[in-house]
């Protein structure tokens, strides 16, 4: 004897080995997790994201930060920057995946249609990961040339052979790696995070025990593009702003593990943000102090060639943890969004042919280390029209209100095909954010028209984004019965 039951919106015969079936969707982001099988309470979830924002390219940021302003002007840059970011991503994301425990890319059908979403995918995910693989194997590949020019007592290349080849092994490593299929994401969040805690401690009190805090608030910027400080300021907000739209692709998903929508939205605060800003601000610090935004050369500065020696080791460890675990997760979800065909490639084939295009990055252009905060100011041209299209879509179309039926049911037919399979609306307020952003601030010249300087390019972009997406799809979408908006 067998009964119907809903879970989430979803119906289905409540056997012993239909409920084990839902439990298996629910992993995969098939079908969403009830509230009673969720993991994670406040203090959980802000571990897990705190974990996860603990990270070496913590470090690297806040030396960005150093490029262009002073410690002073700095720590208010990323306070701001990230507060702001991080705030608006979380609403875009969090509170659905936490409210129904749905999958974040899933949830998206209803705001670009299930091909809409596959497209936003890969220019939100695939292009990011690519982009993170080869800065975070070039950090790896610096750290290990600094390690052997300490050991030799000769001279560190940053862009020589030695990182070169070190940076393409661990791509290479990382591969191997998770396509066996271990991830390394729980060893990441109990061992390495709190490491990486101790090493920003570690710096941080090696800084100040040569600086006071006095001093540090009176060094300058390492190399200002611009002679107006304001400009330079809001520069570095914006690459704060950045950081903080760059957790788009990535917290939803945790999220849908939380108990409650509160639980899903407010531990990013302390999590995502305090974390992130501890890490930038102990990057940035060193940067002024030691006059050199590459941690993994201002590391052996300041802690001398022993202890150098291991925050050395430990960064280039800390990386090969990160890089697979943001690999794993991005072919993970590629396989959940992509096609069938994309989906009958063998796993460590798929793994291999993501891994090209870090592996030419790595190998044609090195330079994008040194100057890999333009390429985190590129993806806040699209993270952050994504953040405002989702505030307008959920909480303002829809009221709060998704159907997990149809969300999970074919798409063809359902009520968020949109127009085969894309939500034209979206789409074009996608494209008018990033144009907008660009239009305001080039991240490739930095150049900028006046109006930057008051109001940055991300927050531009994440209204006229929303602006765009409520207006016409109350003015359209309604009428031609699309999305299965409220008044269809």
């Amino acid at each position: 004897m067998s009964d119907t039951t809903i879970r989430n919106g979803v119906s289905f015969e409540e056997t012993d080995s239909n409920v084990a079936a839902y439990r298996d969707a629910a992993e995969r982001g098939d079908a969403p997790i009830l509230p009673s099988e969720r993991l994670w309470g406040f203090w959980e979830f802000t571990y897990a994201n705190s974990a996860l924002a603990i990270a070496t390219w913590a470090f690297l940021i806040g030396g960005s930060v150093g490029l262009f302003v002073g410690p002073k002007e700095g720590i208010a840059a990323i306070v701001i920057g990230n507060i702001i970011g991080v705030v608006l991503t979380a609403l875009a994301t969090t509170c659905m995946t936490g409210r129904y425990g749905v999958e974040q890319f899933v949830a998206l059908r209803s705001q670009f249609g299930y091909n809409g979403t596959r497209l936003v995918y890969v220019l939100a995910v695939v292009v990011l990961t690519m982009g993170w693989l080869a800065v975070l194997a070039m950090m790896f590949g610096r750290s290990i040339d600094g390690l052997i020019a300490l050991s030799d007592g000769g001279q560190a290349s940053p862009t020589g052979i030695k990182m070169m080849i070190s940076a393409i092994l661990a791509i290479l490593v990382t591969w191997f790696v998770v396509a066996k299929g271990p991830t390394s994401i729980k060893f990441f969040n109990m061992v390495i995070s709190p490491a990486l805690v101790i090493l920003m401690g570690v710096m941080l009190y090696l800084i100040l025990s040569k600086h006071s805090f006095g001093e540090l608030m009176t060094l300058p910027a390492l190399d200002p593009p611009f002679e107006d400080k304001h400009l330079n300021f809001i520069i570095a907000v914006e690459v704060n702003l950045a950081a903080g739209f760059s957790w788009w692709p990535y917290i939803g998903n945790l999220a849908r593990l939380t108990k409650n929508e509160r639980t899903a939205f407010w531990p990013n605060i302390l999590g995502i943000f305090g974390a992130a800003a501890l890490g930038e601000i102990v990057g940035l610090l060193a940067a002024v102090a030691l006059g050199e935004s590459d941690p993994t050369i201002w590391m052996t500065k300041i802690a001398g060639p022993a202890v150098g020696v291991v925050a050395l080791l430990f960064v280039a460890f800390a990386n090969m943890t990160s890089m697979a675990n943001i690999l794993y997760t991005s072919i993970v979800g590629l396989r959940q969004v992509g096609t069938e065909s994309v989906r009958r490639i063998p796993w460590g084939t798929i793994l291999f042919l993501f891994c090209l295009i870090p592996l030419g990055l790595v190998v044609f252009y090195p330079q994008m280390y040194d100057g890999f905060f333009i390429f985190l100011v590129w993806t806040s041209a699209l993270n952050s029209a994504l953040a405002g299209i989702g505030i307008a879509d959920y909480f303002f179309l829809r009221g709060q209100k998704l159907d997990m039926r149809e969300l999970h049911a074919p798409q063809e037919n359902g009520a968020y095909r949109f127009v085969g399979g894309f939500n034209p609306i979206g789409l074009v307020a996608l494209a008018a954010g990033f144009g907008v952003y660009v239009w305001i601030f080039n991240p490739q010249t930095l150049a900028s028209l006046s109006v930057f300087k008051f109001v940055t390019a991300s927050i531009p972009s994440c209204v006229v984004a929303g602006l765009v997406h409520y207006g016409l799809s109350r003015r359209f979408a309604t009428g031609k019965g699309w999305g299965g908006y409220p008044g269809n």
